[in-house]
């Protein structure tokens, strides 16, 4: 089989090996490389194309496996497809090759968050997961080290597989977990996917080729619910506002309920009201549930979870002010669940970044536009002062200052960094919460500008 690998980091070069290991014909093309890294391909007997631009020239391939940043409007995905060529990603080949239960969770928001929690319970249970530790930016999507599992290092069919899947995933994939959860839907990433109807399709694919014995789970909150259509295993809910049949729910604000489907229910005695927000909570409840957790592990794996980088995580104090990183919300709808929890005018916002991440502009549709709006209404009670920093800060401010919020343009992160510090008297919190997308250096440096302005 001829097979094309897409990019040089090392989770495609570790593609390119497992797969010349499997007997296949290996092309790796990438726009950059390193020499030595090259030599090692090479001796492998993979074919190393650099400086290769293939959105002009894909060349022939019976499968192509994709990098995760790849738009599925890139002229390359509609050039490989028109040829018949198989498009596929690292997600779909370790669910492929699983002999253990998987489980993959996606979302419009609050993936990692709950896919962090939902390992937690497991191995507070005593479950082994499998799960990667190295994905950009924090995330735990599906990378190079989980080929290790495959290749006979670990066994696999005692160990939970657990996978993060983002819609970039997805839209290149035909395979589904045996355990399935969307935890939130709304428009976004449209530019990826050319429409909402795309971006709906890709989210569907998680669940689409699942089996009778496999489960899904699902917001009832939002649109989320609607998934459920044509499930083919058993379907649990979450939710924050009523009680579900079967999954997990809020009751009486600070009470987390597991219902059964014999029509038990079991209290869980963990914090709605912390850091972590609620959905986030109910719905790697549900997800655990559905793998089998007790109730006692969800308590000790929520208690015993650690806090992800870049989301809504305090990194230190300026003037007597606490600085929030909420680096990840590159969305406007994940900024303005972060604000709903502050105070009128009790905040410095830092918001900007790029308005074009590869794929084209972002929040640029009607539908995305309109939460847009409604992220403006919420920074307008929420903020005493907005800090604005890239092209897409000076998009950001017209729509501010329209609403009559005191805005300050910058050029750059640690510019804006630099100005909240001495910005917004009277303002008890400084949030980095950017609405749009942000460089993985911008977001990694941001705790390191705050530091030196201390």
């Amino acid at each position: 089989m001829n097979v094309l690998v897409e990019g040089f980091d090392p989770d495609a070069r570790a593609l390119a090996r497992f797969l010349v290991g499997e007997g296949s014909s290996v092309r790796i093309a990438s726009g950059s490389h390193d020499a030595g890294e090259v030599a090692a391909l090479r001796d492998l007997g993979i074919m190393v194309e650099t400086g290769v631009d293939l959105d002009r020239d894909p060349g022939p391939a019976d499968v192509a496996y994709l990098d995760v940043w790849t738009p599925e409007i890139a002229p390359r995905v509609q050039r490989l497809r028109a040829q018949g060529t198989r498009i596929s990603c690292l997600g779909e080949l370790l669910l492929e090759r699983w002999h253990g239960p998987t489980v993959g969770i996606t979302g419009t928001a609050g993936k990692t968050t709950t896919t962090s929690l939902v390992a937690s319970i497991l191995r507070a249970g005593g479950t082994e997961v499998a799960m990667s530790a190295g994905a950009r930016a924090g995330n735990l999507w599906p990378t190079g080290e989980l080929l290790d599992v495959l290749t006979g290092k670990a066994g696999t069919t005692e160990r939970v597989l657990l996978l993060e899947l983002t819609s970039s995933h997805l839209a290149f994939m035909r395979s589904s977990p045996t355990i399935a959860a969307i935890v939130s839907f709304w428009p976004d990433h449209l530019e990826l996917h050319g429409d909402l109807e795309h971006y709906r399709a890709a989210k569907a694919t998680i669940a689409t080729h699942q089996r009778a014995g496999d489960a899904l789970v699902l917001n009832a909150d939002d649109a989320s619910a609607g998934f459920a259509a044509g499930a083919r295993g058993h379907v649990f809910q979450f939710s924050l506002l009523r009680p579900v049949r079967q999954g997990a729910y809020r009751r009486s604000g600070s009470e987390l309920v597991l219902a059964r489907p014999s029509g038990d229910e079991i209290e869980v005695r963990v914090p709605l009201d912390a850091s972590v927000h609620p959905g986030n909570l109910v719905a790697a409840a549900a997800i655990a549930a559905a793998a089998g957790a007790g109730s006692s592990d969800i308590e000790t794996g929520i208690t015993g979870a650690s806090p992800l980088p870049y989301r809504a995580r305090p990194v230190g104090m300026l003037l007597g002010r606490a600085v929030v990183d909420d680096g990840m919300a590159a969305t406007p709808a994940k900024t303005s669940a972060l604000l709903t929890g502050y105070a009128d005018r009790s905040i410095v916002l830092i918001a900007g970044g790029a308005g074009d991440a590869g794929g084209g502009p972002v929040h640029a549709t009607p539908d995305e536009g309109e939460l847009l709006q409604r992220a403006c209404d919420e920074i307008a009670r929420a903020a005493r002062v907005v800090v604005v920093f890239g092209p897409a800060g000076l998009r950001l401010a017209a729509m501010l200052v329209a609403r009559g919020v005191d805005v300050v343009a910058t050029d750059t992160l640690e510019t804006a960094v630099a100005t909240a510090a001495r910005a917004g008297d009277g303002a008890t919190a400084i949030v980095f919460s950017p609405l749009f997308p942000v460089s993985l250096e911008e977001r990694l440096g941001f705790e390191a500008l705050v530091a030196r302005q201390q």
